[in-house]
């Protein structure tokens, strides 16, 4: 992306303050595109979750930073409970989703308040650490909330060693009764699960880790006045385009920026200090 005049401003823009003009491009498809910044986040794509109290908790972190992005952690959080997000960030793999866990002896009441923390739709029972059942929200339908939730899971689900390749977690599920793949450590206890989506997101996009191989997690300062004043932040994409025939991604229908062109500069937070790690 250009601007016309040839100026950059230097402030903040949103998309109703700018109109797009399509151009030529020789990209052919969005995943030809390199989204990954060179501004020492570790991301993989330009997406950062500002550290908003109602927003920016764990299993955002995890999950966005699974994708490729980062989360920035409220600044008025206690220390411990900083800590104890980063380590459970940092211990949670790079490819299977954290799965919500029952106990044989859990309620449907139980059940249905948890399964909606996630996105995968479902609950995993667990006894003495290794998966004997899956309790949906269909599962919960109809059936007495004071039901013990071993009496409503289903047995018949998918499981597969952890480090199973997604592609195949992916056709493993394509005629499953439940979309939701159980992943096993060797021992056969719990190690994580798997959607189909999941397993498609996990062969398009590149988790942000640190130096470790870990996922990544940042925290604003809480003591700006320790801090030089900066700039605000802005998040800048300066692309030239190619003048070769114009080509359209079939998937978006939008037209593509050269990805040989495409450039990004990063403005830390004013008044304090993004710690990423």
């Amino acid at each position: 992306m250009r601007f016309l005049d040839g100026h950059r401003p230097g402030y903040d823009l949103t998309y109703d303050d700018v109109f797009i003009v399509p151009n030529r491009s020789d990209v052919a498809s969005r995943f030809d595109v390199d989204l990954s910044t060179c501004d020492g986040s570790g991301t993989t794509i330009p997406v950062v979750v500002a550290n908003m109290t109602a927003v920016a908790g764990r299993r955002m972190a995890e999950t966005v930073a699974r994708r490729g992005g980062l989360v920035i952690l409220p600044q008025d959080l206690p220390i411990t409970a900083v800590e104890q997000t980063v380590q459970f960030v940092k211990s949670r793999d790079l490819v299977v989703d954290t799965p919500v866990m029952l106990a044989p002896d859990d309620s449907v009441s139980d059940a249905t308040a948890l399964i909606h923390k996630r996105a995968h739709g479902a609950a995993v029972v667990v006894f003495e650490g290794r998966p004997i059942g899956l309790v949906t929200e269909a599962s919960c339908v109809g059936v007495d909330r004071f039901a013990r939730v071993r009496d409503v899971a289903t047995t018949d689900f998918v499981t597969a060693p952890v480090g199973t390749d997604p592609r195949k977690v992916f056709d493993l599920l394509e005629h499953a009764p439940i979309d939701v793949a159980v992943l096993t450590a060797e021992d056969g206890t719990l190690a994580g699960v798997l959607t189909r989506t999941g397993a498609l997101r996990a062969g398009i996009y590149t988790p942000a880790t640190d130096a470790a191989g870990r996922l990544r997690i940042g925290r604003r300062s809480a003591s700006p006045a320790t801090w030089a004043p900066r700039p605000k932040p802005w998040l800048t994409l300066a692309s030239t385009f190619s003048s070769s025939t114009p080509r359209t991604d079939i998937r978006s229908r939008r037209w593509m920026p050269s990805r040989s062109s495409r450039r990004w500069s990063w403005g830390a937070a004013g008044g304090g200090q993004c710690g990423v790690g």
